[in-house]
């Protein structure tokens, strides 16, 4: 299960600049459009499991609500399966 959720988050990362790039640097990239759409809908799914999770991963793992709720931002469901199971 770490092997697939490294790969997720490497995945998630790439998509993550991609879209990023889409709005920096839209002549560079491929398909700039799409990517920006990508990024704005990552943001959004996102900061929605960012706020169904937080607390209670939080209550779960311990740590600070903030902590989460960055890394539910950049990594998504990914970082709850990587808390959840190992």
């Amino acid at each position: 299960m770490k092997l697939v959720v490294a790969i997720g988050k490497v995945v998630v990362l790439a998509t993550w600049m991609w879209g990023l790039l889409s709005f920096i640097v839209p002549t560079t990239i491929p398909e700039p459009e799409i990517g920006r759409m990508v990024f704005l809908g990552l943001l959004a799914v996102h900061a929605a499991e960012a706020f169904i999770f937080a607390k209670p991963l939080s209550s779960e793992d311990g740590g600070r609500v903030g902590g989460h709720v960055g890394k539910l931002l950049l990594f998504g469901y990914l970082h709850v399966m990587g808390v959840r199971y190992g």
